[in-house]
């Protein structure tokens, strides 16, 4: 080999090398590549969204196309949460599947609660309402395999449906479940017994706001201390101040509400890996609430 085809080979090496290590990531620590193919088989909306562009951002247009994929009235002031569709988007690339068809996606907590009349396998609680989870099947690819996949991520909630080959995915606590143990009827969730705190992304800069969501939440009003802890590896590294407001109990008083909680990251916070907000309830319609909650995991680096 010549000098110079030596050369140039090491060159293209190295810019590839450089490429990918300048790669922007998502900002969830589970996603694939930004591009997911959905379908929603009742409307036949649906095709190839890329809802991550390769710099790393999040475009509004695709996340409007995926509230029509997954029948959000325009007019709900809801959305489908990008941790879920990045959740898709990963389980389609690793089994190389086809287009994902979505059987049942949001739910308003009107609907939900017709089907539980219906006597339906629809939880009080369902993360359908708050635009978290997704029924769905995936061409080409047996639901037990998917099924398997979602399970063994140890991140998620993943229900499989043997007579109808149907999986359930959501972005809730980990856990698993097929038709014979979803314990739906028991009614888990009722009085806020599984309220839940999930931020908009896993991966966050210093300085930046961290929105989150209430979410499996029964009863209202709910109040929620103010003043939260910022936890990694058991012990506080940033104060969280929830809003601007001078009480130091905030209160939740509906779903529009519950949706709207946010702080902001310190600009000199040290990086932390695995780090969970903690919040505390001042106020509890029920005496079941637990006392105080923990988020999903972050980044922040």
């Amino acid at each position: 080999m010549s000098r110079t085809v030596a050369r140039s080979a090491v060159t293209v090496f190295v810019l590839l090398t450089l490429t990918a290590v300048a790669a922007p990531s998502g900002r969830f620590f589970i996603e694939g590549d930004g591009t997911v193919q959905l379908i929603n088989p009742r409307t036949g909306a649906g095709g190839q969204i890329t809802y991550r562009t390769p710099a790393g951002e999040y475009p509004e247009a695709a996340q409007r196309r995926i509230n029509q994929v997954f029948g959000v009235p325009s007019n709900a002031g809801e959305g489908m949460a990008l941790r879920l569709i990045a959740l898709l988007d990963y389980l389609q690339d690793r089994l190389n599947g086809g287009a994902i068809k979505i059987v049942s996606g949001y739910r308003s907590p009107t609907y939900n609660e017709g089907l539980r009349r219906q006597g339906r396998l629809a939880a009080r609680t369902s993360l359908h309402i708050e635009g978290m989870a997704a029924d769905i099947e995936m061409e080409g690819v047996a639901g037990s395999r998917l099924w398997d996949l979602a399970r063994s991520l140890n991140c998620c909630g993943a229900g499989y449906y043997r007579n109808t080959k149907v999986v359930h995915v959501d972005v809730g606590p980990s856990r698993f479940w097929d038709e014979t143990s979803t314990r739906v009827e028991q009614d888990l969730g009722a009085r806020n017994k599984l309220v839940l705190l999930r931020t908009e992304w896993d991966r966050y800069r210093p300085g930046e706001q961290v929105r989150m969501t209430l979410g499996r939440i029964t009863d209202y009003p709910v109040g929620v201390g103010r003043d939260g802890q910022l936890i990694n590896n058991g012990r506080e590294v940033a104060g969280v101040r929830l809003g601007d407001g001078q009480t130091d109990c905030l209160l939740i008083r509906d779903r529009s509400a519950a949706r709207s909680l946010a702080w902001k990251i310190p600009k000199d916070i040290t990086p932390a890996e695995r780090a969970r907000v903690r919040v505390t309830f001042c106020h509890k319609p029920a005496p079941e609430m637990p006392e105080e909650i923990h988020s999903n995991p972050i980044s922040i680096r």
